[in-house]
């Protein structure tokens, strides 16, 4: 078993293109190069959207394993828009009436000239782009659809947000704090007495919300091919498909986690800083989360369908990772962080005192110690305030801006009252350009 195990990381090592953002180890010309090359062999994403073959259906689902999560193959893309049938699956349940969205289409976006990793070209463009491979796009602007497009999938497709997902997280814990069943200046090991080493009873909730925690888990490629590293490791075990050994649970491998630098110095982007937030909500609610988030969120918003979370083989939700939904469900999350929200929903979910939170800069010195901090700053051509709630960026206009591994996005502006969200399946994650998201929203909808 132990050798499976060995050959699964070695599968994940040498398939992995980069982490959450680009590595510095190459450059985005060589990046580009390296997506051109590969992603020849690839079809086109529009073979999704226009209809796959029962005989294909049954070679992806027959092919699918954890090297196509990391490369994003064709079995790999066919995964991400099917997910519950090549993992297994929890449900986040939808309640009511759907809440319509009005059209005011808004062709003239399609001109936005946009200056992205992939070169510099019109929004329409990077759209049909072989390289970002987006499957869908959708831009929301005072509650009404501006521009909707679906390149790669049809329009009632549930597509994996990857770790765009981890907003939905970040949020719950904060309703779960107003609700006083979480303190964020509380230690890990106050809620879960198993991690109790000195260095987990240093690691306090806030740590964990912000990417703040030291602790060495790190998403950088690096520790993804240090064999035996707990990243390396806690991965392979995750996305260990039905067909693949599982040993030891995404728990037990963080249990034994330890710090490599004081919390709260460095913004050090991890899943398993998610992971350990959704054992915690289980913890305070005595509720699975899929249940948690469904009562909280899910069913207090007129989503269209349920939404899905992948389990792994040892039974625990990737809460930070892998969950899928309809883009407009993703768009309609997306609105409860803008003035629109009660176009969606009857109640404020996002409070005002969401946002005090979240635009605390307390952290803003962390930034840009980080590898994923510099490399944000370098997407959008300027440097975010800081990262908080599990948004990758907060701008210093209030503008947030949340990534997803291969491409997907969720992007809010709240002052302009506008959400952008997508998904994409770029090959082996080498290519990122969300800088786009906020070019449109500078071009189009700032006054």
């Amino acid at each position: 078993m132990k050798n499976k195990l060995s050959l699964l990381i070695v599968i994940i090592i040498t398939s992995l293109g980069c982490t959450q953002n680009t590595t510095q180890e190459q450059s985005s010309t060589e990046n580009v190069k390296q997506v051109e090359k590969s992603s020849s062999e690839l079809l086109p994403v529009s073979v999704y959207k226009n209809g796959v073959t029962a005989k294909q259906v049954q070679e992806y689902r027959n092919e699918y394993r954890s090297s196509s999560f990391i490369t994003a193959d064709n079995a790999g893309a066919y995964g991400f828009l099917n997910l519950p049938e090549v993992a297994n699956t929890g449900t986040i349940y939808r309640d009511g009436q759907v809440a319509m969205l009005e059209e005011e289409i808004n062709l003239d976006i399609l001109n936005t000239m946009t200056q992205t990793d992939a070169g510099n070209k019109t929004f329409g463009e990077l759209l049909n782009d072989n390289q970002t491979r987006m499957q869908g796009v959708l831009i929301i602007h005072d509650g009404k659809v501006e521009f909707e497009k679906y390149m790669g999938m049809r329009r009632l497709d549930k597509h994996v947000w990857f770790s765009a997902s981890k907003t939905l997280t970040g949020l719950l814990v904060h309703i779960l704090e107003e609700e006083g069943l979480i303190d964020l200046t509380k230690n890990v090991s106050h809620y879960i007495p198993e991690f109790s080493s000195e260095d987990w009873q240093k690691v306090k909730v806030e740590h964990l919300l912000h990417h703040v925690s030291g602790m060495d888990y790190v998403e950088t490629n690096k520790n993804f091919k240090t064999p035996g590293h707990p990243l390396a490791v806690g991965f392979a075990y995750a996305i260990a498909t039905r067909s693949e050994p599982s040993e030891k649970s995404l728990f037990e491998i963080m249990k034994d986690v330890k710090l490599y630098i004081e919390p709260g110095i460095q913004f050090d982007y991890s899943t398993m800083n998610t992971q350990i937030l959704g054992i915690i909500v289980e913890r305070v609610t005595n509720m699975k989360f899929e249940d948690v988030l469904s009562d909280k969120i899910w069913t207090k918003v007129g989503m269209e369908s349920e939404g899905h979370y992948a389990i792994t083989p040892q039974g625990e939700v990737l809460n930070g990772a892998i969950f899928a939904s309809r883009l407009r469900d993703m768009g309609r999350f997306g609105m409860l962080f803008t003035p629109s929200w009660n176009k969606v929903a009857e109640k404020q979910i996002v409070s005002d005192s969401y946002f005090t939170k979240a635009y605390n800069n307390k952290y803003s010195d962390a930034y840009l110690k980080g590898e994923q901090g510099s490399n944000n700053a370098k997407y959008f051509n300027e440097i975010p305030s800081h990262a908080s709630y599990q948004w990758d960026c907060v701008f210093n206009d209030g503008d947030m801006y949340k990534a997803g591994r291969y491409g997907q996005g969720i992007y809010v502006s709240p002052e302009t009252n506008t959400v952008i969200v997508w998904f994409s399946s770029v090959y082996e994650n080498l290519l990122y350009f969300p800088g786009f998201s906020r070019q449109i929203i500078k071009e189009h909808y700032s006054k």
